[in-house]
């Protein structure tokens, strides 16, 4: 027993620095020292700058697999299973709200994974985080967003979702990154004292993310009024689904078919302990107040949670 307990504080050490970083946002956030509006700017810097740095970074020194193909469409289909199960499910356990089977499927990978996951197995691991991402930002664009927008104000055009998709800058970086490591330009780039700087540059951008990620998290981190039920059982229903999933995911699939290394094992436990996509509540103007608090406290409790299911993973991964 105090060699299991002295294992997860271990572990747990690897994710305090982050737990300190949202604890100062939180502090940040009660002696009113910076503004709601610059908290949303630091987050647009987060997304169109600093993550897109280290996507590009990442994917631009891989040499990328077919069989990669293989993860990112497994985790794309878990998800479209998990949103279907969660409208069966939702009645059985008392829950009616539309936004449940949404609550149980997708990902905040480009808020808070890539920023616990970088920070414990280091930035040349990240490609392995972001092959898994690939399928949840695919299901999100598009089956996610799509059905939140018919909620808010009806159906959007496919043709306005692909476009969406291909305009976002992490997608950009990703394609950037790969597009440069298959035509070999990552090498030939950094033989020049000018290119070699312009990568350290992106390196330097990137080292951005996590500090400020934490940050940002930390000051909306707020439990808002209203009953704890819902979310709690939620979070709980979330959980157990997708451990489950990801286990069965890395014995089968990774471990065995694929036989892929072995530091793709965390990335998709990492990304299955996340919480559900932050961007749900800007689709919730026309909701009631009860369906956004309930959206919102869910998605603060699975952040916490998040954060202690992240020190048991790399207990049960531990970083090479």
């Amino acid at each position: 027993m105090f060699e299991q307990a002295k294992l997860f504080i271990d572990a747990l050490s690897n994710v305090l620095p982050i737990i300190f970083l949202l604890l100062i946002g939180v502090f940040l956030r009660r002696i009113n020292f910076i503004r709601p509006e610059t908290v949303a700017d630091i987050k647009k810097l987060i997304v169109n700058l600093t993550l897109p740095a280290v996507l590009f970074g990442a994917f631009s020194g891989v040499d990328l697999e077919l069989r990669y193909l293989a993860v990112s469409g497994s985790v794309f289909v878990m998800c479209l299973l998990v949103l279907l199960l969660g409208r069966l499910i939702g009645p059985a356990v008392g829950i009616t709200s539309p936004y449940f089977p949404l609550l149980l499927s997708g990902f905040e990978a480009g808020m808070l994974g890539y920023a616990i996951f970088g920070a414990v197995y280091g930035q040349e691991s990240i490609f392995r985080f972001g092959i898994v991402d690939l399928g949840q930002v695919l299901f999100v664009f598009f089956i996610m967003v799509p059905l939140l927008e018919r909620f808010e104000s009806g159906a959007r055009p496919f043709r306005a979702t692909v476009q969406g998709f291909f305009k976002t800058p992490v997608i950009i970086a990703i394609l950037g990154g790969i597009l440069f490591s298959q035509l070999g330009l990552t090498e030939s780039v950094r033989s020049t004292s000018l290119g070699n700087s312009l990568f350290e540059t992106v390196a330097l951008l990137g080292a951005l993310t996590t500090p400020l990620v934490a940050l940002a998290i930390g000051y909306e981190l707020q439990l808002r009024s209203g009953g704890q039920r819902k979310p709690v059982l939620t979070v709980g229903i979330r959980l157990a689904i997708w451990i489950t999933l990801g286990l069965v995911l890395n014995l089968f699939l990774i471990g065995r078919l694929l036989d892929l290394e072995t530091g793709f094992q965390p990335a998709v436990m990492t990304m299955f302990v996340l919480p559900p996509p932050f961007v749900m509540p800007l689709f919730m103007n026309r909701a009631s107040d009860d369906e956004r608090n309930y959206v919102l406290n869910t998605l603060t409790l699975a952040t916490v949670v998040a954060l202690f299911a992240f020190a048991i993973v790399s207990m049960a991964y531990p970083p090479s």
